[in-house]
């Protein structure tokens, strides 16, 4: 319902217009709860909610797939909030599929916590989860505080903060320990909380042309399961790989015995451009163009949770700056070295998207000045893993041939390999000149399975850097991160990992 707080009282057609909107809410709410039964019924059964959708719109129940997943998401934990705190008094939905047993409590917090996320008007109610959302945020890095900590930080009344705390512990994404001082008044022990790893996880899968990895990460940004499988992907042949995407979530959970109500969301990353609305605008390597991803994935039966979609050099930015500390996340250029090459750009500890969200796409820098040739001299194409494949196992991944080439097959030191390496130190150490002018980084952070070979040519990167920068220039040291391959596929997860402790953009009209 819009927020008239701005509106001056007494204006008839508002209000009329108002109250109209709430009837039609409340009417599709009802029509919606009548027929929910049946539709977990099908849904448990094999439907699929693409199908159920059109049915419901065919029979004048004009709905989206998103909305009927956020009332069966809001109906099912309103109805078993209700079961756990007072005896039912009408027939509850059927449980989900997924469980025979009520939803635990942690999923009411996680509910709680992205709703105040999702409002978009001031109410006490959305207040109280905003004060919440803060105590999480507050704890998001590990560290274990006393409520006089978290009162004194946020500036909030002990009062508040006792109401706030207690909803996190009460939902599991908090634990309470023993190992602090209240106020840090001696001989009057008291308890601090902390972040409970386990009380929450999120699932993030990348995709290249030749692999599909996925991840389980808690909220610790622990890896609790990995799975990893080669995939061919075709512009003719999305569904087959969508199918593919939708099977790893389930896959996960399988191989971890993780309860699915504990997943707060599913984020795949992809090697092109993607908007807003999680449309593959496009990805080169993937042969893909105009592919409507999230929504197809969204409408998939083995995808309950939210699903986002995001580019993979975006997806290693944001997993680097989960794991840095905070002082060391603030400016940094990232450049993601895979088959083609990505970039992510972090000032003042917040990504730049640019005007579309396109900002970044640094592999597509022309690095040549030949008439008619610019196809062949983007930087990505210049220096990505192409001029390595023929030094490549044949029955390995693109990661394990890159890591083997870098710890055994650079051993060989055959002239074909020397010339390749000193070929792409030169458009390395050229691409990142323009890069540094450009932009005048901090420091950079290479990743991806070819940032493996990268301590090969670091050596002459450097000398080449310090030759050839203007003066007044410096410059900025150059890190491998500590993720490995598996950078873009982990940011995914950190990406939905970040979410809970987002606090809402307040809207006025």
């Amino acid at each position: 319902m819009q927020n008239n707080y701005r509106n001056p009282p007494m204006k008839p057609p508002r209000s009329l217009r108002s109250a109209i909107d709430e009837i039609e809410v409340s009417t599709k709410a009802a029509r919606l709860r009548s027929v929910l039964p049946e539709i977990e019924q099908r849904l448990s059964a094999g439907a699929r909610i693409a199908d159920i959708v059109q049915a419901l719109n065919e029979n004048g129940l004009a709905i989206t797939t998103a909305t009927l997943k956020s009332y069966l998401y809001r109906f099912r934990k309103a109805a078993r909030e209700q079961a756990l705190d007072n005896p039912p008094t009408h027939p509850a939905p059927p449980p989900d599929a997924s469980t025979d047993s009520p939803l635990p409590p942690h999923e009411h917090a996680i509910a709680s916590v992205s709703m105040a996320q999702e409002t978009t008007t001031t109410t006490p109610m959305l207040l109280r989860h905003i004060n919440t959302a803060r105590c999480l945020r507050q704890l998001r890095r590990g560290a274990t505080l006393s409520r006089a900590d978290l009162s004194r930080e946020l500036g909030l009344t002990r009062a508040t903060i006792g109401h706030a705390v207690k909803e996190l512990i009460d939902s599991g994404l908090v634990v309470e320990t023993s190992d602090r001082s209240e106020g840090g008044r001696p001989g009057r022990p008291g308890s601090g909380v902390r972040l409970n790893p386990q009380g929450a996880y999120a699932i993030g899968i990348d995709i290249s042309s030749l692999t599909l990895t996925a991840v389980l990460v808690d909220l610790g940004m622990r890896i609790v399961h990995r799975i990893s499988e080669s995939v061919e992907t075709h512009a003719d042949d999305v569904d087959r790989v969508v199918e593919q995407i939708a099977s790893l979530p389930g896959r996960l959970l399988k191989e971890t015995v993780i309860d699915s109500t504990r997943i707060h969301g599913v984020c795949v990353s992809v090697p092109g451009l993607v908007d807003h609305s999680g449309r593959v605008v496009v990805a080169p390597f993937l042969r893909w163009r105009d592919v409507p991803l999230k929504q197809m994935l969204a409408a998939h039966k083995d995808m309950p949770w939210p699903v986002t979609i995001c580019n993979d050099a975006v997806a290693f930015a944001n997993a680097e700056r989960t794991i840095a500390r905070e002082q060391d996340a603030q400016d940094m250029l990232l450049i993601l070295l895979t088959e083609g090459l990505g970039g992510a750009i972090v000032q003042r500890g917040q990504i730049l998207e640019g005007a579309h969200g396109y900002a970044g796409e640094l592999g597509h820098m022309v690095m040549g000045a030949t008439p008619g040739a610019i196809g062949t001299q983007t930087f990505e194409l210049l220096a990505g893993y192409e001029r390595f494949r023929p030094f490549l196992p044949k029955d390995r991944t693109l990661a394990d041939g890159l890591q083997w080439l870098a710890s055994v097959g650079t051993k060989a030191h055959t002239p074909d390999l020397e010339k390749t390496f000193d070929e792409w130190a030169n458009v390395l150490t050229t691409g990142i000149l323009n890069l540094v002018y450009l932009l005048d980084p901090e420091k950079i952070v290479l990743g991806g399975p070819l940032s493996a070979l990268f301590p090969r040519v670091e050596p002459k990167v450097k000398k080449l850097l310090a030759a050839n920068l203007l003066h007044g220039f410096n410059a900025p040291p150059i890190y491998i991160t500590r993720l490995g391959a598996d950078g873009a596929a982990i940011g995914a997860a950190s990406i939905v990992r970040n979410q809970l402790f987002s606090l809402p953009r307040l809207h006025h009209d």
